[in-house]
């Protein structure tokens, strides 16, 4: 009998919910394009994204890439150029990233990140 009335419950209270959540799930509020798909992880994260168009224009879709980046101090649990590079490994595929610098057949080297 408890169980029952525990289904019932739940039941209910998904049949309530539903008509207000989908909207949110569905992003039915949200409409972005392919590019503004794209770019969001990056504009998200406040990078330069013209930096990183740039290091896409210099690799091949055959290329292994590596980043040299300067040192920089740590943001929360990770540094600036840990998230670059994470960035990176999506907006320059089909290009992978080096296992180091020895391997990579392309070396990006920005005098600076923003």
């Amino acid at each position: 009998m408890r169980r029952t009335i525990c289904w019932v419950g739940a039941v209910v209270a998904a049949l309530i919910a539903f008509p207000t959540t989908w909207d949110n799930l569905s992003g039915a509020h949200v409409r972005l394009d392919r590019e503004a798909v794209q770019v969001a992880p990056g504009v998200h994260e406040q990078l330069d994204l013209a930096l990183v168009a740039s290091w896409a224009e210099q690799v091949g879709p055959t290329d292994r890439w590596w980043i040299v980046l300067p040192a920089d101090r740590p943001e929360g649990l990770t540094t600036r150029g840990a998230v670059y590079r994470a960035y990176a490994t999506f907006a320059l595929l089909p290009a992978v990233p080096a296992a180091s610098i020895a391997d990579a057949t392309v070396v990006l080297r920005p005098e600076e990140l923003p």
